[in-house]
């Protein structure tokens, strides 16, 4: 072996450790990097073909050691797994945050909310059966049936605005601030980037940065929706969503956009246009979804309550049953007179109570001896001059215990109640169920960095073996050096 051989040979291994000892100060860098997966430096013998079988042409096929490839110690199956596991954990993690969210709302129902609002009007009720022809009475019952009103209305739209912050009003200028149309455009983002590195790892498939950078893009795009990747011999990677092929390789197939109507579609490249919200489970978005399911539930049973309650006072209000009929007040005459007007109506017109449109008459709010406080027999006569009845008033206030049969048979109390403790014990659930997937997805992360995270005693102990064999490198490299000056010193 000649000594330039010999030079060459130690300034091999003086370039492959030094990269070996890059390596491990990027894996020191890294080592509190999510996601991150340590890198190793795996060394290859140089030989050139040998001249002969001897020993001495063996030994001329020495020329030294490079860098074969640097390889993360990335675990494939258990970074899907967890993938999986995560997407579920992230989906019960904002279905229940939706949940609890839902529950403080409806919680408020039985507190200073709703359930108050209903009790003070019926003790207005009371109060006037008392005395029905007072009309500061008259005016404290209509301004408390006015407030149950606007109590249904804000209670609505309470939760209808939790809905809204999740999906948007329904116009177009509302999706992108919605947390829907956030998660589909945090999707659609994360699968453009990692189209461009699935081009770069087709180029360069054993690039462990890239591939870090693909796990990592991966990660959070199983955090989003539950997809289904397949990795390929490149390195690159498709993402599936149910049967919609959202990235093959280094091509993004289409967009996802949240409609108006609260809808998540795909456009192909090619323009169709595909409803896939069905096949959206787990993950933020799927979660997200699934938690307006007991938020669409809240709204329609707080319409029904809006139903009955407007429904049973007005059928209060107007009663007629043969000779029993309700009636209001003639302050001029000082006698009563046969009701006819609703005590609520809707504010859109049309008829069909619900909580949103639920208010009172301006006609019997403006005069409030239309209020049929009295509830006689027709057949009596003289029956108008017994202005001091106030036995329909007592209705209204003992209608807080009928059980209506659109409520199950509850009473409105008791339903109110149902609705809180239905929205509380859901909350909890959630919470329990996302706990529990949360320590699951702990588990398998406390697996994965056990195999895969950076520690610092290898990594030091690694970078000792690195110095050693670079310094030995370099020693080597100097005698021949000093043999060379001593040839030249020789000749002289």
């Amino acid at each position: 072996m000649t000594i330039n051989r010999a030079m060459n040979i130690s300034l091999s291994g003086l370039k492959a450790n030094q990269a070996a000892l890059n390596v491990v100060s990027h894996n020191i860098a890294n080592m509190n990097t999510e996601g991150y997966a340590k890198q190793r430096v795996n060394f290859a013998e140089v030989r050139s073909n040998p001249i002969d079988a001897t020993v001495s042409g063996q030994i001329a096929s020495l020329s030294g050691v490079r860098v074969a490839s640097i390889t993360t110690s990335a675990n494939d199956y258990l970074n899907n797994y967890l993938r999986s596991q995560n997407s579920l954990y992230t989906g019960l993690l904002s279905d229940a945050e939706s949940a609890s969210q839902l529950s403080d709302l409806m919680d408020a129902l039985k507190g200073s909310g709703l359930g108050d609002s209903l009790s003070a009007f019926f003790d207005a009720a009371n109060t006037l059966s008392q005395n029905p022809t007072d009309y500061s009475l008259r005016i404290n019952f209509v301004e408390k049936a006015k407030a149950a009103a606007s109590k249904f209305n804000s209670t609505y739209n309470s939760v209808l605005g939790l809905k809204e912050t999740k999906i948007g009003d329904g116009t177009a200028e509302s999706i992108p601030s919605s947390q829907v149309g956030t998660f589909v455009n945090n999707l659609n983002s994360d699968l453009k980037s990692l189209a461009n590195v699935n081009k770069q790892l087709s180029a360069n498939p054993s690039d462990a940065s890239l591939k870090t950078q693909r796990d990592q893009l991966l990660a959070d795009i199983s955090s989003i929706a539950g997809v289904t990747t397949v990795i390929s011999s490149t390195g690159s990677a498709s993402v599936t969503l149910g049967n919609t092929d959202l990235l093959q390789n280094g091509e993004v197939m289409g967009e996802l956009n949240l409609t108006t109507s609260g809808t998540i579609t795909f456009t192909s490249n090619d323009g169709q246009v595909k409803d896939i919200t069905a096949d959206i489970k787990g993950g933020s978005l799927g979660g997200t979804l699934s938690g307006l399911t007991s938020i669409n539930d809240a709204l329609t049973s707080i319409d029904t309550l809006a139903d009955a309650f407007a429904t049973l006072m007005n059928g209060i209000q107007t009663f007629s049953d043969g000779n029993d009929a309700a009636a209001s007040y003639d302050r001029a005459n000082d006698q009563l007179v046969l009701s006819t007007e609703d005590l609520f109506t809707t504010s859109d017109g049309t008829g069909v109570f619900k909580a949103a449109n639920l208010v009172i008459n301006d006609t019997v709010y403006n005069d409030p001896d239309l209020v049929a406080a009295a509830r006689v027999d027709t057949s009596v006569a003289g029956w108008e001059k017994s202005v001091g009845n106030g036995d329909n008033a007592i209705e209204f206030y003992t209608s807080q215990s009928t059980k209506i049969p659109s409520l199950g048979y509850l009473t409105m109390g008791d339903y109110i109640i149902s609705l809180s403790t239905k929205a509380a014990l859901n909350a909890e659930t959630k919470a329990k169920e996302a706990e529990a997937q949360g320590s699951i997805v702990e588990g398998i992360q406390n697996q994965i960095l056990a195999e895969t995270g950076v520690n610092l005693d290898e990594e030091l102990a690694n970078m000792i073996m690195y110095q050693q064999a670079y310094n030995a490198s370099a020693r080597v490299f100097s005698a021949c050096v000093d043999v060379y000056d001593s040839l030249i010193n020789l000749g002289k």
